[in-house]
């Protein structure tokens, strides 16, 4: 009888793991633009979502500057149903230099670009 029951337990675990898995996804894709004026980030984050202000979204944002990681910021919410975007101001960054970025799913998935500043 354990054995019904714990095979049972087992295979729901699974089944619920992998669901959340199959709908959860990582960024499509991450789109940078840098004006050198101003000196601002923006990153576009395309992340198709159904609820994007509730249990669905980018959870986090990584950015380094020639291989420093220089902001990391945790979100609870995703800027629309079709992407994230943040802006950061790097006061540092110059002609040449190198920045990546890194975003996560707050459920499954990542992904990370390296651009070089022109």
């Amino acid at each position: 009888m354990w054995s019904k029951i714990g095979t049972g337990l087992i295979l729901s675990f699974v089944l619920v793991f992998f669901a959340g898995a199959v709908l959860a996804h990582p960024p499509s894709n991450i789109t940078l633009t840098f004006d050198m004026e101003t000196q601002v980030l923006r990153v576009a984050i395309p992340h198709g979502v159904s609820n994007p202000k509730g249990d669905h979204y980018i959870g986090q944002v990584v950015v380094s500057l020639n291989g420093k990681e220089i902001i990391t910021q945790f979100l609870g919410s995703q800027y629309s149903p079709q992407e994230q975007v943040v802006l950061y101001q790097l006061i540092d960054a110059k002609v040449g230099d190198t920045i990546e970025v890194y975003a996560r799913c707050n459920k499954f998935g990542d992904r990370k670009v390296t651009w070089k500043v022109q």
